[in-house]
Parts: C-alpha cells; structure tokens; sequence
C-alpha cells in the first residue's frame, strides 16, 4: 500500500448512505429530511435572477454571511458557512483537539460525531440517555471532572429527544466554562419549537452554536451549514476555512431561503402542528410517543420483533421509517414529521398493521 500515514483509519469504516428508496412515490420519513415538495417554480425565481456571469466565476458568499448575520442578530465576523452541521463539527474537533484529548456528546445521536472522533483520534465519551430517556446529569458531572476538551450538545437531539431551555443551556455553559471545555450547541432541530443558546455565545467565551440548512430550513440537498461563536473564537475557528467554503448555487438557495423567511416559517408550523396532532392520534392506537421539539418522534413499538415487523410493511407500502435502534432501544423506530394530509397515509398504515399484526 502506497499510503503509509495515519494507518489508524484502515480499520475505520466508513459506509456511503444507501438510499434504495422510490423517491417518487414514496413517504420518505426515515432521514428527518422536508417531507413535502418544494414548488418547481422555487427554482426559476432562483436562478432565473441571477446575472449572465453567474456559473463563470469564483462564488462570493458575502451577500450570504451578511444576511446569516442579520438573520441571527450578530457580526458577520461571528459566523462561518460550512459544509451542513458536520463541516462545523470537523472544523472544532481539527482546532480544538489533539490525539489522546477526552471529549462528550450526549449519545445516540448523529453519526459524524462518532466518525471524527476516530478520524481525529480523541477519546469520545458518550452520555447515555438513562433507561426512561432522560438526559444523564450525573454522568455528565463525571465527565466534566476529567478535564474535557469539548463537550457537543445536540439541542434537541435525536433519535432520543432531550431539549433545555435557555437556563438549563446557561448551566451546561457556566458548568464547562469552569472546566475550560469548549460546549458546543448543535441546533440542527431547534427551528420545531426549541431554544436557542445563540444568545450565550457573547455572554461565555466557551459557546459556539452550529446551526444547518438541512432541517429547519428544508433544503438538506445543499450542505449548507454554519458555527456562530464570540468573535475571539471565530477569529480562529474562521482560519481553517476552505478557499471558497460555499458555491455560488448553494448562496443563492441560502439567499433565497433567508430573504423569504416566512416560506420557511409556514412550512414549519405545519409540521409543529402535526407532530402535536399525531402524538394524540398514536396514543389512541396505544403507541407511546417520545419528543415534542423536532421535525420526528420516536415511538415506543412494544418489542422487537413487532419493531421490526412494522418497518417491513411500512417499507412494502413505500413509508420509510427508520429503525427499530440496536440494543437497548431495539422496540424504538423514528420517524420524520411533515404535514398532516401526508401523516395519514403514515396513520392509515400503522392502523392497519395493528389490525393485522
């Protein structure tokens, strides 16, 4: 073998998502993705403005920090566009850590910080959720007395919801200040009805706020992401950054998005409001529900095997769920939210399984 550096990441696995999903008919509820479809015309209003110049030259992103930057109240100095949330992620774990370093993520949750914990070879400390989903404080108080080097809080989380208001958030910051760990708010799902911590990122010089377009925003296809930080920090942070870290395409969707925010808005409180809906619908069928701050809900299926059995028929019907989880959460699977009358297909599925099953 040619590649004689880093042998360590030989034996990381790395698996390419496999999508095996018929996009055109089916209900796509397994990746926490915009369940609904944009309007076609959404596309010419975007690119039909832009000028003749458009696609030849090297991308500007400043009209995108300066409306990030408004959007969220702060200096466009405070905020750096990524690659989705993991771009920020791989960002603080190359800055902020170094081989043998102990960092925290409250766990399950996403993938990546699993990833560049091996890539960057930290040790990953996971706080597990206790056995009726709660957030652990005790292990975290343990953990805190090691000295860490960052602690990642996913606000909400998921698949195992956990969300804190601003005060709690205040706590999680002046408990990692003290320890002189950096504490990093990933608010992938805040946009469903959750806190945000940005306001503590000039009140401690320890807070950084990692924020996605993925999810609140519903456009996952464009990877696009940012980290908020108190201008000290993101005078650092801000060095790593690629020549160009967005394109020209992906601005101007961003732009777009920002400049019509109540698209946004609307879209979003049709999904509160039929998370809320389908919660009470789900209790009638006797299945308990877990979550009220994201875009998904956990279910609670009852075992395994009739876990199990579930997806199978959904995925027949062409529903994408996802789960059921490993062990200990094996009866659990997730699913997206999206608007009602896309919900009751999901509904009518699940009433019928029961019948059956």
């Amino acid at each position: 073998m040619f590649i004689q550096r880093k042998n360590y990441l030989n034996d990381l696995q790395r698996i390419r998502v496999s999508e095996g999903r018929d996009l055109e008919n089916g209900l796509r509820l397994d990746r926490n993705e915009k369940v609904g479809i944009w309007d076609k015309n959404m596309l010419t209003d975007i690119f039909s403005k832009q000028p003749d110049y458009f696609l030849s030259v090297y991308p500007d992103s400043s009209n995108l920090y300066n409306k990030i930057a408004k959007h969220n109240g702060i200096e466009t100095s405070q905020v750096l566009i990524t690659s989705g949330i993991d771009g920020a992620l791989k960002t603080i774990y190359d800055v902020m850590t170094e081989p043998g370093d102990l960092v925290g993520v409250a766990t399950p949750t996403y993938a990546m910080y699993y990833v560049y914990a091996k890539i960057f070879q930290v040790s990953l400390e996971c706080i597990e959720y206790t056995d009726d989903l709660k957030f652990n404080f005790k292990s975290f108080d343990t953990f805190l007395e090691k000295k860490p080097s960052v602690f990642f809080l996913p606000n909400p989380n998921q698949p195992v919801e956990s969300a804190f208001n601003i005060d709690e958030l205040r706590i999680f910051a002046k408990k990692t200040h003290e320890k002189n760990c950096l504490f990093v708010i990933d608010e992938a799902y805040f946009m469903f009805g959750c806190d945000s911590g940005l306001d503590l990122i000039n009140e401690f010089e320890n807070v950084v706020v990692t924020r996605t377009f993925s999810k609140g925003f519903g456009v996952p296809s464009i990877r696009l992401g940012y980290m908020m930080s108190n201008i000290s920090n993101m005078n650092v942070l801000t060095k790593t950054r690629m020549a160009h870290e967005s394109n020209s395409l992906i601005n101007a969707v961003g732009e777009y998005l920002l400049d019509n925010y109540s698209i946004v808005e609307k879209y979003n409180n049709k999904v509160i409001e039929s998370r809320d809906s389908l919660k009470i619908e789900l209790a009638k069928l006797n299945i308990k529900t877990h979550g009220s701050n994201g875009n998904f809900l956990l279910l609670d299926i009852g075992d395994p095997e009739k876990a199990k059995n579930f997806v199978n028929f959904l995925r027949e019907k062409l529903i994408y769920v996802k789960g059921p989880w490993s062990k200990p959460r094996d009866k659990y699977i997730t699913i997206t939210i999206g608007p009602k009358e896309l919900m009751n297909k999901f509904l009518d599925a699940t009433k019928e399984f029961l019948k059956n099953y």
